[in-house]
């Protein structure tokens, strides 16, 4: 009969064990390792522990709790907002028929394909990275906020999801090895932190050479009515919010949409030509923009080279986004390949 230690243990381990070989001390070299324990990581050459926060499995560095600055505030604002909500989400079947629902997720599950490794930076409450453990995948997803890893945990419980893992991390400190994921995520994250440019040259290193890499970030000319929204939003109310009006049935929800979108406390908005310097400069292959670049034939699959188009072209793509996508808060994903591979 199994101690109650080791019962615990058992229960505790939280974590893929092909993703635990992927992690390591933050600020560690990729030849250090650790090992999961009950209520913890420990590093088995230093003895050094990394204890879980609320149950949370925990790599987080270079945080202060009381932080005033950019990163602390951001935290604090999702540990009281944890975003995305479960609503209408019972179990994993809701949760597959959702993901499946939605044209991008749906295609990004096709590209991956089977049996892959994927880390999601800024997973929030791990929707997204559930969703892709379907296929035999393997998913890591990190975060910041312990409320919203807290939901995940508790739905990935709840239904036995054993291939997705999540863990508490400082996208600029982070507890992973080099080169060990064939594809990383960070969508609707990296404007809210800090520094993009320099959140975007942390995580690329992660991905193998030859890895996908994906970015979804709030567009320059596409966020402007946000902001002119914003404006009004306590006068007329949520309901000027498109999606308020006719995606959301839930009110807490809804009250968390509007948050996050009108009342975050630090968001930084971007280009299609300035993530492509990005690109450049982390030696990242353009392969695709979502939606796509006027004048460019999108690739049947998500992961094929396309065309990035003229400047014009691109100018042009995202005055329209002014029109469109501004209405569900103007994310735009673009799509790349880490060179080497």
């Amino acid at each position: 009969m199994a101690s109650a230690e080791q019962a615990e243990s058992q229960d505790d381990a939280f974590v893929d064990p092909l993703i635990l070989g992927a992690l390591k001390p933050p600020g560690a070299d990729d030849g250090a390792r650790l090992v999961r324990e009950a209520s913890g990581f420990r590093d088995p050459a230093t003895g050094a522990t990394f204890p879980d926060r609320d149950g949370i499995p925990s790599l987080i560095a270079g945080v202060a709790e009381d932080d005033t600055a950019v990163t602390g505030r951001i935290q604090a604002f999702y540990e009281e907002h944890p975003f995305p909500s479960y609503e209408g989400l019972q179990d994993f079947g809701d949760l597959v028929e959702r993901g499946r629902g939605n044209p991008f997720s749906a295609r990004l599950l096709q590209a991956i394909g089977y049996n892959k490794q994927i880390l999601e930076c800024g997973c929030g409450t791990g929707q997204l990275s559930q969703f892709l453990s379907l296929n035999g995948n393997h998913v890591l997803g990190i975060d910041l906020s312990r409320s919203s890893l807290a939901l995940a945990l508790e739905f990935k419980r709840r239904n036995a999801i054993a291939r997705a893992s999540f863990v508490q991390m400082n996208i600029f400190a982070l507890g992973i090895k080099d080169a060990t994921f064939d594809v990383v995520i960070s969508s609707g994250v990296l404007h809210h932190t800090k520094d993009a440019r320099r959140a975007f040259a942390a995580i690329v290193p992660k991905a193998k050479p030859g890895g996908i890499v994906i970015v979804g970030l709030y567009n320059r000319y596409g966020r402007l009515p946000t902001a002119w929204r914003a404006r009004l939003i306590g006068l007329v109310g949520p309901r000027i919010d498109y999606v308020v009006r006719h995606r959301i049935r839930d009110a807490r929800k809804a009250e968390i949409w509007i948050k996050d979108q009108y009342y975050n406390p630090h968001e930084t908005w971007h280009s299609i030509d300035e993530v492509l310097g990005w690109f450049a400069e982390n030696d990242v292959d353009y392969l695709g923009c979502h939606p796509p670049i006027l004048g460019t034939a999108p690739a049947p699959d998500l992961f094929a080279a396309s065309d990035p188009g003229s400047w014009p072209a691109r100018l042009a793509t995202q005055l329209g986004w002014i029109g469109s996508i501004s209405a569900e808060g103007a994310l735009f994903v673009m799509i790349g390949r880490r060179r080497g591979g």
